[in-house]
Parts: structure tokens; C-alpha cells; sequence
């Protein structure tokens, strides 16, 4: 299942905050409202320019003839990545039969 990683220099680590676990309906739909770019198979690093990004993951054995395994760089900035997330969070707590609308 894809994934998507937030870096914004406050872990201690390169290597980011696993931020959320996506189906692959969601995966579509996200790719539908932001563009991505392959980023390579390491996870990319933060210049201290950088304000904090995230970024996809596609592991191997799950992808199709369209992705290739390794990270995506989203061409977003990290709050709108967040507000899809929050927003894709609500919709799959919905009670059977709701919209998010309701």
C-alpha cells in the first residue's frame, strides 16, 4: 500500500514521520488533485532551505506497469498535503450509508 512520509526537520532522523497508509482507491484520488515526481529508491533529504515536504512511497510487489518502486515528490506543500490526509481520515470514520457532506 502506498505511503506518504512528512519531513519538516523537527525528527530526528532523514528519514521522516510515516503520516498515513493509503489504499489504492485513495492513492488514485490523490493523484487525481496533486502531481508527483519520482524522487529515486532512497528517501530524499532536507536542505535547510527546505520548509518540509512530503513524500509517497510505492514498495515493490504492490505496483503495477505505470509506478516504479521507490519515493515520489509531491509538487504540493506539505499543509496541502495534510488538509487531503484530514480529509481522507474523516471520510473512512463515516458511519455506513454518510457522506462527508452529511
Amino acid at each position: 500500500m502506498p505511503n506518504i512520509y512528512y519531513c519538516n526537520g523537527l525528527a530526528n532522523n532523514d528519514l521522516g514521520i510515516l503520516r498515513a497508509v493509503l489504499s489504492w482507491e485513495e492513492f488514485r484520488n490523490l493523484l487525481k488533485l496533486f502531481s508527483v515526481q519520482y524522487a529515486g529508491l532512497q528517501f530524499p533529504t532536507m536542505t535547510q532551505q527546505d520548509q518540509g515536504f512530503a513524500v509517497l512511497n510505492l514498495l515493490k510487489g504492490e505496483l503495477d506497469d505505470t509506478w516504479r518502486v521507490g519515493f515520489y515528490s509531491f509538487d504540493a506543500d506539505l499543509l496541502q498535503i495534510e488538509e487531503w490526509v484530514q480529509t481522507c481520515v474523516v471520510s473512512r470514520n463515516l458511519p455506513p450509508g454518510r457522506k462527508l457532506a452529511d
